[in-house]
């Protein structure tokens, strides 16, 4: 009985603590942030999950011009004839040996590319076929994140930031795979600064999968501040009314996250464990062309000059980080 009440005790003073503490977490940390980015990939032609080759008619479009590989010669049946006494003759039957052989070899590639459809690119013994390979990836995609902190000899990144959000072209697959580029060459550029670092990656899985995925990710952190201060996507750029925050204290750090879509995977991409293996990941990223990019988001906090961000709010919010 006396363990009863003692444990009932204990849970209410644990309640008690958590109503005075959580109110103070919340007041914690950065209260403003930015961000910029766009999905136009998952909605274009090029990301659909139709093979190239597919044109309505079949799956020939190397031996029939884009309809069916079956076709049929009149007067060169079994029962036919064709110029040798009723016969096929010796050319009549190479020809339907190679009509038949058309037919099996499309029914195979027909059959392997469904089967396919979810997986990667097709092994011919001597090298991956271009033509099965881009009917693969057409309908699958590759979700990273990157992220990283910044020290406060940095602090100029969030103006290059918004600025990019305020200008950049968030409305074309082309201006995105540029937003990434130049994201990545100023986070390169403060190398120095660099003080943390995590990286993920999945995929690959279908485009609903990994929008849904990006979607996701991009809540979680644009969700960890109270005031987005600058908002940049479909070609629009939103900036909040909300007076500029001053943090309680010292803004030591700018947290910065690059969550990308792919189309096929990065090669490059690799855990981070130092400032080496940081820089291969951001070249990989900076490098993402137009036809590759399916979707981005560029975050950072705190977006507001006078606001705060400590050690122990980094460590708090986001342990997952590895220092450099």
């Amino acid at each position: 009985m006396k363990t009863k009440r003692r444990s009932s005790w204990l849970l209410m003073v644990m309640a008690v603590m958590s109503l005075m503490v959580l109110p103070a977490l919340a007041l914690a940390g950065p209260r403003s942030g930015g961000s910029f980015g766009g999905r136009l990939g998952f909605r274009s032609p090029g990301a659909s999950s139709m093979p190239r080759s597919y044109s309505g008619g079949g799956y020939g479009s190397r031996y029939g011009g884009g309809g069916s590989s079956f076709f049929f010669l009149p007067g060169w049946g079994w029962g036919g004839g064709y110029g040798m006494g009723g016969g096929m003759g010796l050319f009549g039957t190479l020809m339907l040996v190679a009509v038949v052989g058309i037919a099996a070899v499309s029914i195979s590639r027909a059959v392997r590319r469904y089967r396919q459809s979810g997986g990667g690119p097709t092994w011919s013994g001597g090298g991956y076929e271009d033509e099965d390979e881009a009917a693969v990836m057409a309908g699958r995609a590759y979700v990273y994140k990157l992220q990283v902190v910044l020290g406060r000899s940095a602090r100029g990144i969030q103006d290059r930031l918004e600025k990019f959000a305020a200008s950049g072209d968030t409305n074309s697959e082309a201006g995105l795979a540029s937003l990434l580029q130049q994201t990545a060459l100023e986070l390169l550029r403060e190398k120095d600064s660099l003080r943390y670092a995590a990286a993920q990656a999945a995929g690959p899985m279908n485009l609903t999968n990994a929008e849904t995925r990006m979607n996701s990710l991009t809540l979680a952190e644009r969700s960890r501040f109270l005031v987005e201060r600058v908002r940049a996507a479909d070609g629009q750029v939103r900036r909040a009314e909300a007076a500029a925050e001053e943090g309680k204290e010292a803004l030591e750090y700018v947290v910065v996250t690059l969550i990308v879509a792919t189309r096929t995977p990065l090669a490059g991409w690799k855990a981070i464990e130092n400032l080496e293996d940081l820089g291969a990941v951001l070249s990989e990223l900076g490098g993402v062309s137009p036809s590759g990019i399916l979707g981005l988001e560029v975050i950072w906090t705190p977006a507001d000059p006078h606001d705060s961000m400590t050690e122990t709010d980094v460590m708090t919010t986001y342990p997952d980080l590895r220092g450099l």
